[in-house]
């Protein structure tokens, strides 16, 4: 993650101030104009070569709805399944399933305040969770997700893991617009809060090794949620979320590289896994699509 570059764009950046607080209608509006400002690229205006852009504001509110649409599926179907009735976590995911919708709605109006006509809300269920892609001829790659507590918990905390780590990857696109940018903000912050409770839910109710954020210390997933980690034009590879969470380095500006292994040595040596763990990374557009695909 280049954290410190990011910061260091925010602190810089020739922005206006915040604006002051304002009703909810209008900040919705300011939203969408800040949104529409990524319209022209997005839709595909102009050139053959334009059509090609991606990566606006536009783009990063369409992917992280379609995060939100998942997640919200993924809490509704939770709720209904037979062998989750008596999970002492009910409670939690009822509150989980809230966050998500509410999410999903916000960055609806959004795109509606933009000018976009957003797809309207899946029904459920939409999503298929069991890795088959709504393909019985497709290998299951998650039996237990609906089918008992630990399997469950398993999936939800490989989901939220990586739903903060979208969200970080997309802030990175709409750095100019303050306004946007605090909302996605504050949403990933809520997701990230969303995978810490889980984490410890897991480590509670059933002792799985796994810390209440992402670590390379943590025991691995199985079945782990798998993406490519290569683009289609290269040969197939895959690598698990997590492998996005074992960076040990920091890039402050361009290619120039924080030297956290030779500056924290002696009295001030920090373990290599603390390193890790000091940054979330964000999950790239490509991997994070590829990740949504997998279940449709």
């Amino acid at each position: 993650m280049n954290l410190l570059s990011l910061l260091n764009r925010l602190s810089v950046a020739d922005q206006p101030a915040a604006p002051a607080p304002a009703p909810r209608r209008q900040a919705l509006r300011q939203l969408g104009q800040a949104v529409a400002a990524g319209l022209p690229l997005a839709m595909g205006a102009g050139s053959p070569a334009q059509a090609k852009i991606k990566d606006t504001a536009l783009d990063a509110v369409q992917l992280l709805l379609r995060l939100e649409d998942l997640l919200a599926d993924f809490y509704t179907q939770a709720l209904a399944a037979p062998a989750l009735m008596a999970a002492p976590f009910r409670a939690d995911l009822t509150l989980l399933q809230t966050h998500q919708q509410n999410h999903a709605a916000f960055l609806r109006q959004t795109l509606r305040d933009a000018g976009v006509t957003p797809p309207p809300a899946p029904t459920s269920p939409r999503y298929d969770f069991s890795g088959r892609r709504g393909n019985p001829s497709n290998p299951i790659l998650f039996p237990t997700v609906f089918t008992g507590q630990n399997g469950f918990l398993e999936m939800a905390q490989q989901l939220e893991d990586a739903s903060a780590a979208i969200y970080q990857g997309q802030a990175a696109f709409i750095i100019g617009n303050r306004l946007l940018l605090d909302a996605v903000l504050r949403m990933q912050a809520v997701e990230a809060r969303h995978a810490a409770h889980l984490r410890t839910l897991r480590r509670t109710l059933s002792g799985a090794r796994v810390k209440s954020w992402p670590s390379r210390a943590d025991a691995a997933p199985n079945p782990a949620i798998q993406v490519p980690s290569q683009p289609a034009t290269t040969p197939p590879s895959t690598t698990s979320i997590y492998a996005f969470e074992a960076n040990e380095t920091q890039i402050m500006s361009g290619a120039r590289l924080v030297p956290y292994a030779t500056l924290l040595t002696g009295s001030n040596l920090v373990q290599t896994n603390a390193l890790a763990e000091a940054f979330d990374e964000p999950l790239p557009t490509a991997q994070a699509t590829a990740l949504l695909n997998i279940f449709g």
